[in-house]
């Protein structure tokens, strides 16, 4: 009998290599998470980006762990409404998503809230920051950054101490979100600054035209105005602004830093965004580096954002070894996660746990110069 020879034996291998790679490909299980936003919009595709490399990331992790589990995104333009959402939700509960990334805005997340509930599927909100949200007794929503809540009680603080302002004047438009936060800020300003004269006018969500807006706040002579319209509002909000003479401080939020102004320096604008950037960390500069090789642009705040809302997410999922949402809710409860920003935790309502902000003003380029609440800054032991 002929002793096999070496060229045989490593064929043999190859062939057992060959077989068991085809058997634990077979028995991979690929469960799929939601994403929902205005799918049009560049700074949606920012975040849905983001959100993908945390996908990534993810599946990486179960190869390493030899997880069966394979996460995918399935992404819906809700385009920016209500009802789509809705339908979005129910097509959702058809497709067994395990948990969704986002909705987008408050309205959407406070209109789907009960179809997830009942469904039992949670979502992790990134941009939708209503505390009406995680307030309703539900068990299924979460949030990577602060609400209105807190976020109303840092724009006071701001527009009162570190702005100097006497006579502050509130631009809101008419969606849930912005509501919600232009009265938390307003009674937050009524209470630890009732010599601060007050003034608001409301415009339309979808609106450019912020010519009247500015007139009221001239009329009201107002030393600084609080923008907490939308996004896509900002720039049209600044152009007006610039137009109308007006010498107010201005104080954006909802992602303004992301917009490319000029270059030379304007230090009246100022911006109060969501967390605390942890550039210098070794995380972050890989996820950033990642994000430029592969879409070839710089990344968003959102682009962070979505980032840690998926990546949370993944781990509760890959942590249970399942695709049931309800185990992965009660696994996000419990988490303490590593993310971009430091780390994530939630309160037993879904809210993010100490939640904190900086302020940016121009000076040729959005430089940070405070952040909230006081004591919170950079340079923070990475993870």
């Amino acid at each position: 009998m002929r002793r096999p020879d070496s060229m045989s034996i490593l064929a043999i291998s190859l062939l057992l290599c060959s077989l068991a790679a085809s058997a634990w490909s077979e028995n991979l299980t690929t469960i799929t998470l939601g994403f929902t936003g205005r799918l049009s919009e560049p700074i949606t595709q920012s975040a849905l980006q983001g959100a993908q490399l945390a996908i990534d990331d993810a599946n990486a992790m179960a190869i390493r762990r030899r997880s069966p589990l394979r996460l995918q995104l399935l992404p819906q333009d809700d385009h920016g409404n209500e009802n789509f959402a809705i339908n979005i939700a129910r097509y959702y509960i058809k497709e067994n998503v395990a948990g969704v990334v986002g909705p987008w805005s408050s309205d959407a997340a406070l209109a789907t809230a009960a179809i997830y509930e009942n469904a039992g599927i949670p979502q992790i909100g990134f941009t939708a920051t209503s505390s009406q949200w995680t307030s309703m007794g539900h068990r299924m929503p979460f949030r990577v950054v602060g609400g209105t809540q807190e976020l109303s009680s840092a724009l006071a603080e701001v527009a009162s101490r570190s702005l100097a302002g006497q006579r502050v004047f509130v631009i809101q438009n008419d969606s849930a979100y912005s509501t919600a936060l232009a009265d938390a800020v307003m009674e937050r300003l009524a209470t630890t600054a009732p010599a601060i004269a007050l003034g608001r006018i409301q415009v339309a969500r979808r609106t450019t035209d912020f010519h009247v807006a500015m007139q009221a706040a001239m009329q009201h002579d107002a030393d600084v105005i609080v923008f907490l319209a939308l996004y896509p509002q900002a720039r049209a909000f600044i152009d007006a602004a610039r137009r109308s003479g007006s010498k107010a401080r201005i104080l954006l939020t909802g992602g303004a830093s992301n917009l490319e102004l000029a270059s030379q320096p304007e230090p009246r604008l100022h911006v109060l965004e969501f967390e605390i950037a942890r550039d210098y960390c070794p995380q972050w500069k890989r996820v950033a580096q990642a994000y430029r090789s592969r879409f070839d642009t710089a990344p968003t705040t959102y682009s962070f954002y979505a980032y840690d809302a998926a990546s949370v997410l993944g781990a509760a999922i890959l942590q249970t070894g399942s695709g049931d949402g309800r185990r992965i809710a009660v696994a996000l409860h419990q988490l303490r996660h590593p993310g971009l920003h430091g780390p994530i935790s939630f309160a037993p309502n879904g809210a993010r746990a100490n939640p904190r902000y900086t302020l940016f003003r121009h000076d040729g380029r959005w430089q940070p110069v405070e952040f909230f609440p006081a004591g919170s800054g950079r340079h923070e032991p990475c993870v």
